[in-house]
């Protein structure tokens, strides 16, 4: 394992340190600090960038040809960090602790080491590895913020408080769909200097408040939750596949949530975040479809394709048939009987 020795907490200085330990020269681009990896020790980059307002943000695309592990054990108040995994995992312990957290795929670790303690982060060999951290350093936060704390979940703003790094501080869980635009889109504008830096800016502010609200959500009973977490994604697919092969059940949003496992809520989120539907709406749409298959298709008439598609009122079919087909389906189906 080749281990890296971070030692300065600016992220200027973090990409420096490990451009020296891979032996390489660092790029700069409008503050933006940033080294490729050679190819002895693999293919991808490392990039970061500070801001003004105590945030910063550090990137890591690589895939590494031998197990890496950087420490960030400078005698100095760490940042609190929020690692995302994109592809992964990365390992995180603390330095003063023997115990190592796994951050996989698809999941968030809220991070803050206490005192002069640092971070560990490690990376397996010959695994596609992108991990995008945020960086927070509380002082320069704190001054920067225009508004008092009220609102914000007890743990967080002690956490933002707590400028002396009295406590440890470890959180994680999945993260939600707004992550994935916000976290996969961070390569953008590369070629625009000005317009990146800006650009990385918002996505360092936009991150930090959807995590406010998300572990707000965190807290809340299984039942109450509203934000749709990204590894839920496959439960709203699976949904959809048992809806067309059940339609003649009850596909009310209630049974729907029993099947799926999903509250109401998150149903909701995850039907118009895939398919810009509601569930209802959803529901009807394939029913629909479905009708307009049969009727084109078997030799059935339409009382018998209404009761097949899960519907019991003869003239609400005709009239949302009509509606969607601009043809009633009495008349379709006369068409295409000749």
């Amino acid at each position: 394992m080749k281990i890296c020795k971070v030692s300065s907490i600016p992220l200027k200085e973090v990409i420096i340190s490990i451009a020296q330990c891979f032996n390489v020269d660092y790029h700069e681009s409008c503050s933006e600090y940033y080294l490729e990896l050679p190819h002895t020790i693999g293919k991808g980059q490392i990039r970061g960038i500070n801001f003004d307002n105590g945030l910063g943000i550090i990137i890591y695309q690589c895939e590494f040809y031998e197990d890496i592990r950087i420490d960030f054990t400078v005698d100095q108040i760490h940042p609190i960090k929020y690692i995302y995994s994109v592809n992964g995992p990365v390992y995180h312990r603390f330095a003063d602790e023997k115990d190592t957290h796994e951050i996989a795929q698809y999941k968030c670790a809220i991070v803050a080491s206490n005192t002069t303690n640092g971070h560990i982060l490690s990376f397996k060999k010959n695994v596609k590895t992108d991990i995008v951290s945020l960086e927070i350093n509380r002082e320069i936060f704190l001054k920067s913020t225009i508004c008092e704390m009220t609102g914000v979940t007890e743990d967080l703003r002690k956490l933002y408080q707590d400028v002396l790094a009295e406590n440890t501080f470890y959180h994680d869980g999945f993260y939600g769909i707004e992550f994935k635009t916000l976290l996969t889109n961070i390569s953008q504008y590369e070629n625009l200097k000005l317009v990146r830096k800006f650009y990385l800016e918002s996505i360092g502010l936009q991150i930090f408040v959807n995590q406010l609200l998300q572990f707000e959500d965190d807290q809340l009973n299984e039942s109450n939750k509203t934000i749709l977490r990204i590894n839920e994604i496959k439960r709203i697919e699976k949904t959809t596949s048992y809806i067309s092969q059940n339609l003649d059940e009850d596909l009310s949003i209630s049974a729907l949530s029993r099947a799926s496992g999903l509250n109401p809520n998150k149903l909701q989120t995850g039907f118009k975040h895939l398919y810009n539907f509601t569930v209802n709406e959803f529901v009807i749409n394939v029913r629909l479809e479905t009708a307009y298959q049969i009727l084109q298709n078997e030799d059935i008439n339409v009382s018998e394709t209404v009761s097949r598609i899960g519907l019991k009122s003869l003239s609400y079919f005709s009239k949302i048939f009509k509606e969607k087909y601009h043809i009633s389906p009495s008349v379709f189906k006369d068409l295409n009987d000749r």
